[in-house]
């Protein structure tokens, strides 16, 4: 099928870019996009043979429509021959695929790293819109990392519905193959079909349009077309499959059952084929030499996936389910594809087999595969007789696809649940899905109201943990879109109704969320409580965190954060480390660790790409602008909360604008220009103005205050601190209280003594805030001419604010000092040129992490790490581990 590639040099220098890239240890991927037959089977096969030319080890597989609903089937496929060395001896730590898909993908990227320092890897997936979602979305993985490695990965996706889906969040590099020009379907007609008639050409070059399997297979058929008649108006794939059709009627009737065994079996081993069908090999020839398959002894394949669909499409019900049958009873009966077909092969419904389909979904969701998980419980929905057990089922199959975010599949099951006759829980819970998940009639103040309802009639029925649950689901909403203050305290009361103990972290994290301000204390008791001895599971400690944040203990958060994302790294979990990594960047922008919040939010951003969670990566963007801002980097944190705005819904008042708002605010008060800092800051505490937010403002009463003073508007900064203290006085925030204390000692008549009290408070889990009264306090001593007094301050203040790394206060600070007559070198940041990650990377290694233990952390490949570390030492001006430890030790 050379001939397919007249006319694609530019694809086929596509491919050759990216594996020569790869055999010289620069990896890339790369995406072949375009409808059936365009060539991009060829295409792939002429990459897998420049990349044997080059002496790389090439690895392919094929997506299979019926492999979609085995997790990893395909990644297993890709991996097994690296699996068979594994086994046969050769040393290495990587697993084969499990867990979620980006765990597998990390372990896939491992081995093929290790592999890839002996021979330079190629991998090959064909018509990846049919294998399963768990293996796409671990190759995805895999291929937005291997830009450091020997490796390539090359894959050809069919146009549709799904490759559309999946594509949208691969961040891969994408190469259209799209119909052939004129000139090139001629040059190509006239090698595959030089004799043909003038009439039949011109029937084939309109009936084919472009695409060169049409040009092939119409031209091979062309006895078959009539030159006068008008085209019937199929499509071209429909035409292609109605040629195969004919082909496959014409075979003998034992080798049109063997193929459609072949069609239907979900592998492409040939004994199973031939054991299914209790049929020979020579069985098969006809559909061998008619072009329908080809084999190697071992495994049986159809020429082109067209084949495949027209098998399948000219089979009756009877053959199909009979085929199936035949499979199941080959298959070992506790294999989970002996399930399938089984489920496959009923009419009717069966008890037991819907039991074990129940068991496989059941199986299926903990493993994270949720599209096998939904399919699984909609089978064994369809098996049960027993109405109740259908409708729980189908419940099962709805929770499945939350998790997916699959609103199109939740709505059907919503229909279909919806048509049975529901005992009065299934009712309850089927009123959560619609609203809670499908947000049916939920706005503003209804919402909340709804939620109250759909908790009270889940209490009613006696399920807490289900009443907990919609509460938890709900609680971070609430927090950007609070509930009126009455709302929030019915929330909170029912929350303290369920039977749960007191010190239970879900409930903490619900008060924490739905009423920060109602039970700010409550909540503030129990975080000290769980803080002496806080959990151990990565979840239980993100919860307290969650809450923490909720209610602004900023360095509780910051310590429950830290444990919480190491052990979810350590588990693989990803949407943890996700979760974790944007709380983690909006506590340490708020408290002024800079680097920390750029390395967290930057990493947040990526993943949350990855993960398809649009509005997390906003959150994490405008937690790097806020850093970016704190930092003195005035271009970049006004970039960043621009762009987020953009992607901000428009239109109408968004939670997030507050914290747009707070980026150029403080952006412009670390530029030096306060009346604009305080312009834009104000405005979160107007409830008027669409950047008001009842608790972001009280992070930023600290930088309000500052620029209030800066701009001499401190009249205006009075009422909003009175009211702020009578907020204090019924909710005591830590954030609120620490903000306080220097907002209110700028009102004060006598501001030093006010200062002077506010630093013998414990500030010693707030280094910007100490400093920036410190900061103040300096000032004014050396305004009263008492530089003796404020040098020791303002030299305090400077040696924090450096170490945060919030340079524009530093600078401040450095001013001061030298008014006050001493003088103070610049500090130079020896890391302002690293990136982020090479930031992180560097960080890790100066702990004395392995360059296999930073890259377990990061989900990235060893030999990444040490490509950065290489890229990192003479940036930071070191040539060792040693030197790094040293240098960042001095920052």
């Amino acid at each position: 099928m050379a001939e397919v590639l007249v006319g694609r040099d530019d694809e086929l220098e596509r491919i050759a870019e990216v594996v020569s890239r790869a055999a010289g240890s620069a990896g890339g991927a790369l995406v072949l996009r375009g409808p059936a037959g365009m060539g991009k089977s060829a295409l792939l096969r002429a990459g897998g043979d420049l990349a044997r030319e080059r002496r790389m080890r090439v690895l392919s597989v094929t997506g299979v429509q019926a492999e979609g609903r085995l997790p990893f089937a395909a990644l297993r496929h890709l991996m097994e021959p690296l699996h068979r060395k594994m086994r046969a001896g050769e040393p290495h730590t990587a697993q084969g695929p499990a867990g979620e898909p980006h765990t597998a993908g990390l372990s896939a990227l491992e081995l093929l790293s290790s592999a890839g320092s002996e021979q330079p890897v190629c991998l090959i997936v064909d018509d990846a819109q049919w294998i399963d979602r768990q293996s796409w979305e671990a190759l995805s993985f895999l291929g937005r990392r291997v830009e450091d490695e020997p490796l390539c990965l090359l894959v050809a996706v069919r146009d549709g519905d799904e490759a559309k889906d999946r594509l949208a969040g691969a961040g891969l590099a994408e190469v259209p193959v799209g119909p052939l020009p004129d000139g090139a379907a001629e040059s190509l007609l006239d090698r595959v079909a030089a004799d043909l008639s003038p009439a039949l050409r011109r029937v084939v070059l309109t009936e084919a349009g472009g695409n060169p399997l049409g040009l092939i297979e119409l031209s091979a058929s062309a006895g078959r077309l009539d030159p006068t008649g008008v085209p019937a108006a199929l499509p071209l794939t429909a035409r292609l499959e109605q040629t195969y059709s004919t082909v496959v009627a014409g075979l003998p009737a034992p080798t049109r059952e063997l193929v459609l065994m072949a069609a239907v079996d979900d592998s492409d081993q040939l004994d199973e084929v031939l054991a299914a069908a209790t049929a020979s090999l020579d069985t098969l020839q006809p559909a061998l030499a008619a072009g329908l398959l080809t084999t190697d002894g071992v495994t049986v394949r159809f020429r082109h996936p067209l084949i495949r669909s027209a098998v399948q499409q000219t089979a009756t019900v009877a053959e199909r389910l009979a085929t199936h049958a035949a499979l199941a009873r080959v298959l070992p009966p506790d294999d989970d594809r002996h399930a399938w077909h089984s489920a496959a092969a009923t009419v009717g419904t069966d008890e037991k087999l819907s039991r074990r389909m129940a068991e496989l979904a059941a199986r299926a969701g903990r493993g994270g595969a949720h599209d096998t998980a939904i399919a699984a419980w909609q089978r064994a929905a369809e098996l049960t007789g027993d109405l109740h057990s259908r409708v729980d089922r189908l419940m099962w199959a709805g929770m499945e696809a939350m998790k997916r975010g699959d609103r199109k599949r939740i709505e059907g099951l919503v229909r279909a649940i919806g048509g049975y006759e529901l005992d009065e829980s299934q009712q309850v819970r089927l009123l959560w899905m619609r609203e809670a998940v499908l947000g049916e009639g939920w706005s503003g103040g209804t919402r909340h109201a709804r939620l109250v309802g759909v908790v009270e009639r889940i209490i009613e029925q006696g399920d807490d943990e289900l009443a907990l649950d919609a509460l938890m689901m709900w609680a971070m909403r609430n927090w950007w879109e609070p509930p009126p203050p009455d709302r929030r305290a019915g929330i909170a009361a029912l929350a303290e109704r369920l039977r749960v103990p007191a010190g239970d972290t879900r409930l903490i994290r619900v008060l924490a969320l739905n009423a920060p301000l109602e039970r700010a204390a409550t909540v503030v008791d129990r975080l000290a409580e769980k803080m002496q001895s806080p959990p151990s599971h990565p979840d239980r400690l993100f919860e307290l965190a969650e809450a923490a944040t909720a209610v602004g203990d900023h360095p509780s958060a910051a310590l429950l954060l830290t444990d919480s994302i190491a052990g979810a790294r350590f588990n693989g979990n990803f949407s943890a480390v996700l979760f974790g990594l944007k709380a983690q960047a909006w506590v340490a922008a708020h408290t002024g660790e800079v680097r920390l919040a750029v390395v967290a939010g930057e990493e947040a951003q990526r993943l949350a790409l990855e993960f398809g969670d649009f509005v997390g990566a906003i959150s994490a963007q405008l937690c790097v602008g806020l850093a970016e801002a704190l930092r003195g980097n005035t271009a970049a944190a006004i970039a960043n909360a621009d762009e987020a705005e953009r992607q901000l819904h428009s239109g109408g008042r968004h939670p997030f604008r507050s914290v747009l708002t707070a980026v150029r605010g403080v952006a412009m008060l670390a530029a030096g220009k306060p009346v604009d800092a305080f312009e834009h800051l104000r405005r979160i505490f107007d409830p008027q103005d669409e950047a008001f937010h009842p608790y972001v403002r009280l992070s930023e009463l600290a930088h309000l205050a500052e620029a209030a003073r800066l701009a001499e508007r401190l009249p205006e900064l009075a009422p909003i601190v009175a009211e702020c203290r009578i907020l204090a006085a019924s909710a005591p925030l830590p954030v609120l209280t620490v903000n306080l204390r220097y907002a209110t000692a700028l009102l004060a008549a006598d501001p030093e003594q006010t200062l002077r009290d506010a630093l013998k408070s414990d500030l010693a889990s707030w280094p910007f805030e100490r400093a920036r009264i410190q900061l103040a306090l300096g000032e004014e001593l050396r305004r009263q001419r008492r530089p003796a007094d404020a040098r020791p301050i303002l030299r305090a203040a400077w040696q924090t604010l450096t170490a945060l790394g919030v340079t524009p206060w530093a600078e401040r600070t450095r001013r001061e000092l030298r008014a006050t007559g001493e003088t103070v070198n610049r500090a130079e940041d020896r890391t302002g040129r690293l990136t982020a990650q090479e930031l992180q990377i560097a960080q890790l290694a100066a702990r004395g992490l392995s360059n296999q233990e930073i890259a377990r952390q990061l989900y990235v490949s060893p030999r990444t790490v040490s490509t950065h570390l290489y890229r990192i030492f003479p940036k930071v001006g070191v040539r060792s581990r040693a030197g790094l430890a040293e240098a960042l030790r001095s920052e």
